[in-house]
């Protein structure tokens, strides 16, 4: 590079940083900044915000000194500052905020708080569980970006970098327990007097039901009056005729939004890939923040069964811990009723869970490793169950019957193996990737209305167990 451009420097650093990280991650960190400046001894990167700038220090400081470093040809300090216009505001220079126990102030406050609570104040539609607090939240490289964004709603909410905070990941990953912790450490707290926790579908049903009763006015009035609403699973929201709920609650969005109240939401999906839904809402969706939920790695899931196993009184030897945790890979849920299991037998017949009394008992419950599946080996399954040759997966043809299987096929790499989109797309027929993400999204799409495909796809997956 002739000359050292800050913004044409950057740009040739994320074209090598998207290669080096999650497609999400890169879009939810990076997209949104510049190169700012550059001298011979300091490269000055813009931030968005001030979490954005915090979180790359943290995260991924490591990996930029070292593109920067490699397309400079020298070694440079890297700084991150939030900008505005040509105005500096503020370097980041500080690590994320500490979430400790709340001091004399907010001591005083969260007894405030459980005053109003007895007045009436907080109200909770759905049932807050006790358990689901941050405590008893383990955090792990699958999570820890949704549990640090959480944290930061709590300290400071409806600040516009966090608002709404949408939690989006799989089943059973520990996104209602991050929304109804937020509940109860807002109320801890103090930081917001009034807190309204429910599902869509309860949303939903009291929606209907004001309208029945014309008793609209008190519907949205008990919604938008609020200090912090937490939403959970609104991808019911897309399912069927649900116009005019949709309308109701885009206008309460809006109204708490601007008043600076916090909004949380959880969905099985990130908001663009929710199909039904009104393109209005998914656009608010995404001015905030998105925070993905991943499936636990190995160390999480470990941690996951220790802290379960303690929390029930239930001793669990090493060896039961990492047979447990090599086999369920897919989610909490199930780690967690691995567990309960294993404390029923133990309870019921007075003995101790040994390795073999482990693989007797959930036997029925724990599948082969899902990663033991590779690619070739779903596309021969696949190929089976379709009647379809496994040289059709990876043709040109576009018949329909071989492009959905091609499809299906796609979609389960992405989810049972941990290859890349690239890695998929080169071995049927070298396609290119964005033809494996729309596979994969054709397919998510097809699910929500098609029960025969899950069928089949559950069918292929316990032929490949």
């Amino acid at each position: 590079m002739k000359q050292e451009d800050p913004a044409q420097l950057w740009s040739v650093c994320l074209s090598e940083l998207r290669g080096m990280m999650p497609a999400q991650t890169f879009a939810t960190w990076f997209e949104r900044t510049k190169g700012h400046d550059v001298t011979p001894d300091k490269f000055t990167i813009e931030v968005p915000n001030p979490f954005s700038g915090e979180r790359m220090l943290k995260r991924f400081h490591d990996k930029i000194s070292q593109v920067v470093t490699t397309h400079l040809g020298r070694q440079v300090s890297i700084d991150y500052h939030i900008f505005e216009g040509n105005s500096q505001i503020v370097p980041v220079l500080t690590d994320l905020p500490s979430y400790g126990p709340p001091g004399p102030d907010r001591e005083g406050q969260a007894a405030q708080a459980g005053q109003e609570q007895q007045a009436g104040d907080v109200e909770e539609t759905d049932i807050l569980y006790d358990n689901y607090t941050f405590e008893n939240f383990v955090v792990g490289e699958c999570n820890d970006f949704a549990h640090a964004a959480s944290l930061a709603v709590v300290k400071s909410p409806g600040q516009q970098t966090f608002n709404p905070l949408v939690i989006y990941g799989g089943v059973g990953l520990g996104k209602t327990h991050l929304a109804q912790a937020i509940a109860h450490e807002s109320k801890q707290l103090g930081t917001v007097d009034r807190v309204r926790y429910v599902t869509s579908e309860i949303f939903y049903s009291e929606f209907i039901e004001s309208i029945q009763e014309k008793k609209t006015k008190e519907f949205a009035q008990t919604y938008r009056n609020v200090d912090l609403l937490i939403v959970d699973d609104i991808q019911f929201f897309c399912k069927g005729h649900k116009d005019r709920t949709q309308e109701e609650f885009f206008h309460t969005f809006d109204v708490l939004r601007q008043k600076g109240k916090q909004i949380v939401l959880t969905s099985d999906r990130i908001p663009k890939e929710l199909s039904g839904l009104e393109e209005r809402l998914v656009s608010r969706f995404e001015w905030g923040l998105l925070a993905d939920m991943k499936p636990p790695d190995y160390e999480t899931r470990e941690a996951i069964l220790h802290k379960k196993a303690d929390k029930d009184g239930l001793s669990l030897s090493p060896d039961v811990i990492a047979y447990i945790a090599d086999r369920v890979a897919s989610n909490i849920r199930e780690l967690e009723g691995a567990v309960l299991s294993l404390l029923a037998y133990a309870s019921l017949s007075h003995c101790d869970i040994t390795i073999e009394v482990a693989k007797r008992v959930l036997s029925n419950k724990i599948r082969r490793k899902q990663r033991a599946a590779g690619i070739e080996d779903i596309q021969k399954a696949v190929a089976r169950h379709y009647d379809v040759s496994v040289e059709d997966l990876a043709a040109k043809t576009r018949k329909k019957h071989v492009v959905t299987a091609r499809q299906i096929a796609m979609f389960l790499c992405r989810d049972m193996t941990r290859s890349s989109l690239k890695d998929i797309g080169a071995i049927f027929g070298k396609r290119d990737h964005t033809t494996v993400i729309h596979a994969c999204q054709t397919i998510k799409k097809l699910l929500l209305n098609d029960e025969h495909l899950q069928d089949d796809l559950d069918k292929i997956r316990n032929s490949l167990l």
